[in-house]
């Protein structure tokens, strides 16, 4: 992590301003929180920061897929801390922070469980866009911005932070997305191993049974296109007048920006 930001080891430093305002007001109860990261050095880090305050319950440290067979475990959550990416495991979507937060969210509704994302790929426009549509209250920038009394006092006091309340910027116009798209559905309309693996960068364009002028690669473009899908682009952005579907072209950019991590950036 960048200097000034969460530091990844056993920091228990609390600002006495924080404190003061804590012992001063007074929490009801102690918020009950969880950390979602696939990084087990990073999850200790965290915990070690959260235990510092004793107004705050640390219940579970996992990874994403043990979070993604919570049910019940949600409900005896306040606040879930969520990192966004894994990279190094995942060669389909490498944002299963999205589903996590979206099966938090199904479960529990805002004001009753709080989600807030930490990533290191926080100017990443399809992640913020796709933590949007999941139901993330908070989106922070894991490397800069953020101290440790500054994540204590989002999660104790998440009433006087600004949310995610708003659609985050315009993704760019060749994706086809717009403000009926549903990122997240279109997604999971694509997502299978044959489709990942033609979806792809540099994956198969002419290979049997996935040749562009294919049934298989017809009904995927009509997947993507059904019902809050992507609209028929141009590489310039413009509309594609003459194309009732999103082209191939179109669904490999559009699966690139919305599911792989930013180049540089991949190893968070």
């Amino acid at each position: 992590m960048g200097t000034g930001g969460l530091s990844r080891g056993a920091s228990r430093r609390v600002t006495w301003q924080l404190a003061e305002a804590i012992e001063r007001e007074g929490v009801s109860q102690a918020r009950r929180v969880v950390i979602v990261d696939n990084d087990p050095v990073t999850r200790g880090g965290l915990s070690a920061i959260l235990d510092g305050f004793s107004e705050i319950e640390l219940v579970r440290s996992v990874d994403h897929d043990t979070a993604l067979s919570f049910t019940e475990e949600w409900d005896a959550i306040d606040v879930a801390i969520v990192d966004a990416s894994d990279s190094r495991r995942r060669e389909g979507d490498q944002f299963p922070g999205v589903a996590v937060v979206q099966s938090a969210r199904t479960r529990r509704a805002p004001g009753d469980l709080t989600l807030v994302v930490l990533t290191g790929q926080a100017l990443h426009q399809g992640l913020q866009r796709r933590m949007w549509e999941a139901g993330a209250d908070f989106f922070y920038p894991r490397d800069e911005g953020m101290t440790e009394s500054e994540l204590a006092g989002v999660v104790l006091r998440p009433e006087e932070k600004r949310r995610m309340d708003t659609m985050p910027v315009e993704l760019p116009g060749e994706l086809g997305v717009g403000p009926r798209t549903t990122v997240n559905k279109v997604l999971a309309r694509l997502d299978s191993p044959e489709a990942r693996e033609a979806l792809k960068h540099g994956g198969a364009k002419k290979s049997d049974p996935h040749g562009p002028r294919s049934r298989w690669w017809d009904h995927l473009r009509e997947l993507a296109g059904g019902p809050g899908g992507l609209t028929p682009r141009k590489a310039s952005g413009d509309l594609a007048l003459d194309q009732d579907k999103p082209s191939i072209v179109q669904l490999r950019k559009f699966w690139e920006a919305m599911t792989q991590v930013a180049e540089g950036r991949r190893d968070r």
